[in-house]
């Protein structure tokens, strides 16, 4: 392999650490109490949110500090939203999701691929395993069949669609079903 750039060691050091949320009498506590094992090993618990192993992997230069926290169910990573690339990722029996700026990228376990904005929940892409591409956002419903041989593309107004008998562009009327996003149930602020 050549590199055009020299490489660096992108790590210098790490350090596992028991995070306690709450003290002894159960109350939660502002700032987790920080403590370093003495053997070295540190437990899973069962309830991350009162007692969490994390380790934490300083960084050189623009690489970032990463925290990475052991919970029963997943392994979490962290690092500053300033440092190149990510700033999240997750790993858990369901797939891998990255943090990138405001989007979360998943892999699942079938092979998918999911694409949401954080904060923007009615904003969301699919690559389905057998290649299909689904977007569902606000103002427009997209469907790509796998092989190609179907598109759909529906707003408010319009409906489009190419399929191997031809192509169909039509105005809807105001009164047709809702968009899939639309007629989701939600949950209520109350």
């Amino acid at each position: 392999m050549n590199a055009l750039t020299p490489i660096k060691s992108a790590w210098k050091s790490a350090q596992l650490l028991i995070a306690f949320h709450r003290n002894k009498d159960g109350r939660r506590r502002q700032d987790p109490r920080l403590w370093s094992p003495k053997n070295g090993v540190a437990g899973v618990t069962d309830d991350p949110k009162a007692k969490e192993s994390v380790l934490v992997v300083r960084g050189h230069g623009d690489a970032g500090d990463v925290q990475i926290k052991l919970h029963p169910d997943k392994i979490i990573l962290r690092r500053d939203p300033e440092a190149i690339g990510w700033s999240g990722l997750q790993v858990d029996h369901y797939g891998v999701r990255v943090l990138v700026g405001d989007v979360w990228i998943t892999v699942q376990a079938d092979g998918s691929i999911k694409r949401e904005v954080e904060g923007a929940a009615d904003d969301e892409s699919w690559l389905e395993a057998d290649g299909s591409y689904i977007r569902i956002a606000p103002e427009v419903e997209i469907n790509v069949a796998g092989d190609g041989s179907r598109m759909t593309r529906r707003t408010k107004g319009r409906l489009d669609m190419i399929d191997d008998e031809g192509s169909v562009s039509r105005r809807r009327k105001p009164s047709d079903r809702p968009l899939v996003r639309e007629a989701m149930a939600r949950l209520s602020d109350e």
